[in-house]
């Protein structure tokens, strides 16, 4: 203190750091613990934020954590063009939308942006697959997303499921680059195996707000339910009042679904975008060739340099 430095206490016997210098892996999460080979690092943290409460101790420890995270998640964002990709979690591995999503997330990977997602199963884990397999030929792709469609849902066999993504990745190494960004909220949900950097949070508020506001690039929406939609409203709110700084893109994928199923959600984008000015970055769409093509023509941070701004600037 005597230099003007803060000095934080210690937390000792929790399972986790609370000051982390780093965001998650998929392999420090998921490794069975050398005490207890049961449960993962991810499980266990998950109980101990089950039991945690809202006294002042155990908040101070999550609110730390994540404010550690924010600022991990901080530097990786900085110099990358980062693409949010939203959608149901409860898509399974052998559907088509899965597939379809694994196809956009590769050619976003390929096209020179970073995909991020809410790191968690479905829609979330197609599309960090999908830049794991930039690095490799298209065919490969193909034979990953047959091997993952045979195994059985995480609800019915956690183990199973887990182990299929883990033999997904020990077969074709060195995958491309993407982030999850996952929470603890969601306890009966696996993080996805395919990101290559995890900012994990114990709020899913600022997990939310977070993801949101650092895809300056644009967000692609692919069906889902309730979650999907408040991401979709979240995001036309930022891009509506300006918090930060840039205008974003929103690429709704599947013209079946948003405009025939739920044409209400785009309805409500497009008249609140025609309201604020910001129409022409509202787009439907079925392929992911046409997806990526949008973005290349709308992205407002095309140099990678904009970083997370958590301030908005007064719009001329």
């Amino acid at each position: 203190m005597n230099d003007g430095a803060p000095v934080l206490p210690p937390f000792d016997d929790l399972p986790f750091e609370v000051y982390r210098a780093r965001l998650y892996d998929y392999a420090e999460l998921a490794t069975p613990l050398p005490d207890d080979a049961t449960r993962t690092l991810d499980e266990r943290i998950g109980a101990w934020f089950r039991t945690s409460t809202a006294e002042v101790p155990d908040a101070v420890v999550r609110a730390l954590h994540d404010a550690t995270i924010d600022v991990a998640l901080a530097r990786f964002v900085g110099g990358r063009r980062m693409v949010g990709v939203m959608g149901g979690h409860a898509t399974a591995r052998g559907d088509e939308l899965y597939r379809g999503v694994a196809e956009l997330g590769r050619e976003l990977t390929r096209s020179g942006w970073c995909v991020a997602t809410g790191g968690g199963p479905g829609v979330m884990e197609a599309a960090n697959l999908g830049a794991w397999f930039a690095a490799h030929d298209d065919a490969a792709l193909d034979v990953a997303l047959d091997l993952l469609a045979t195994t059985p849902p995480y609800a019915v066999d956690p183990a199973a499921h887990r182990l299929a993504a883990l033999e997904v990745r020990a077969r074709w190494p060195a995958g491309g680059e993407s982030l999850g960004v996952p929470t603890w909220v969601y306890l009966d949900e696996p993080t996805s195996a395919f990101a290559t950097a995890i900012a994990k949070y114990f709020a899913n508020s600022v997990r939310e707000t977070g993801l949101l506001a650092l895809a300056r690039s644009g967000v692609v929406y692919a069906p889902g339910g309730a979650g999907t939609t408040q991401e979709i409203f979240t995001d036309a709110a930022q891009n509506s009042l300006s918090l930060y700084e840039v205008r974003s893109p929103l690429v709704f994928l599947g013209h079946r679904f948003f405009e025939e199923e739920q044409p209400e959600l785009v309805g409500a984008v497009r008249r609140q975008a025609a309201a604020f000015g910001w129409g022409d970055l509202v787009h439907v769409c079925d392929a992911a060739a046409e997806a990526v093509s949008f973005l290349a023509g709308t992205d407002p941070d095309r140099s990678g340099d904009a970083g997370v701004v958590r301030a908005r600037r007064r719009r001329s």
